[in-house]
């Protein structure tokens, strides 16, 4: 149903994969291996010695494996990038800061620590970069902000953001907010 694929595609986002065609990818992953990893079950087990509910029950959680082997792969890599986005927070906070402090303003901080960090923290890089490419199509800098945390779904970062739209309501300095 709709709310799944939502979901997946939420994931997917989470992941990284951010291809137009990455749910369809995931959806012919779950068919192929559905059906391919019974048949493998079907011909390893005929020259076994088990009995016929036992190879039964082995093809059907064959089948099921199959089935949900790509969603859990989904999420196992989405796990892994929030784990190296948190990893490389501290880096571009440090360096937002810097940045700010030297004079650029928020969205000028986010496009040179974007610039900045793409070699040594790529995943926290890429993000940076698509909130840049939202502000300049015209989204409200809050908004941009709350979809990066929405896409990323690591808590550090919602913390962030929270703290930069309120110093941005506020009018508080954002390089303070950043520091403390």
């Amino acid at each position: 149903p709709a709310s799944q694929s939502k979901l997946l595609e939420r994931r997917l986002v989470r992941a990284g994969y951010r291809h137009p065609g990455a749910l369809r990818m995931v959806y012919g992953a779950r068919l192929l291996l559905a059906v391919a990893l019974p048949i493998l079950a079907a011909v390893l087990l005929s020259r076994s010695g088990a009995t016929t509910d036992t190879k039964f029950l082995a093809i059907a959680g064959a089948g099921l494996l199959g089935y949900m082997a790509p969603g859990y792969f989904v999420v196992w890599k989405g796990r892994q990038r929030q784990r190296r986005i948190r990893r490389g927070l501290p880096d571009a906070l440090d360096l937002l800061v810097i940045c700010v402090e030297s004079g650029l303003g928020l969205d000028q901080a986010l496009m040179q620590a974007a610039k900045e960090m793409e070699i040594a923290h790529p995943d926290i890089s890429q993000e940076f970069a698509i909130v840049n490419l939202e502000l300049r199509t015209g989204k409200r800098r809050a908004e941009a902000l709350r979809s990066l945390a929405d896409r990323t779904a690591v808590d550090e970062l919602k913390k962030l953001v929270a703290v930069l739209i309120q110093a941005d309501r506020f009018g508080t300095g954002v390089a303070q907010s950043l520091r403390t």
